[in-house]
């Protein structure tokens, strides 16, 4: 019991300037799968994403670059201020790209796991989840 009690402090200890920061950035260079209605939940095999935003004021940048089954996808927030966003999700809406062509464009969706640390994940999905992705965090700026 104790030994939980400590992991369970240290865990909010870990957690905690996240939480209390106003401004957040990620950055990902190990994408981990794209949801593609069409094609299912592929693996990428290479990619890069950033995501910085500022709960306060709800300005946000989102940008997903990858490519998983043969094609090459793009997620990116449009608009700003985003519809909502806390330190643990950002919604608004979203342009998704397969191969340059557009195939959701201005579709609502939410990005989430914003909290999670450098080796973590965190997701993005379209209403429904018609179209996603999701990454290991490698870099995290809280401030």
């Amino acid at each position: 019991m104790k030994s939980f009690r400590s992991l369970v402090v240290a865990a909010l200890l870990v957690s905690l300037p996240a939480l209390a920061a106003d401004v957040h950035s990620i950055w990902s260079s190990k994408g981990l799968f794209v949801k593609d209605d069409t094609a299912g939940s592929l693996p990428v095999t290479s990619s890069n994403a950033v995501v910085s935003w500022n709960v306060t004021t709800r300005t946000a940048f989102l940008n997903f670059h990858g490519f998983a089954g043969g094609n090459e996808y793009d997620f990116e927030l449009v608009g700003s201020p985003a519809s909502t966003a806390t330190a643990y999700e950002i919604t608004g809406l979203w342009n998704v790209r397969r191969n340059g062509v557009l195939v959701c464009g201005g579709c609502t969706g939410s990005a989430y796991g914003l909290t999670a640390a450098v080796g973590g994940y965190f997701k993005f999905y379209t209403t429904g989840e018609v179209y996603g992705f999701s990454a290991s965090v490698t870099t995290r700026k809280d401030y």
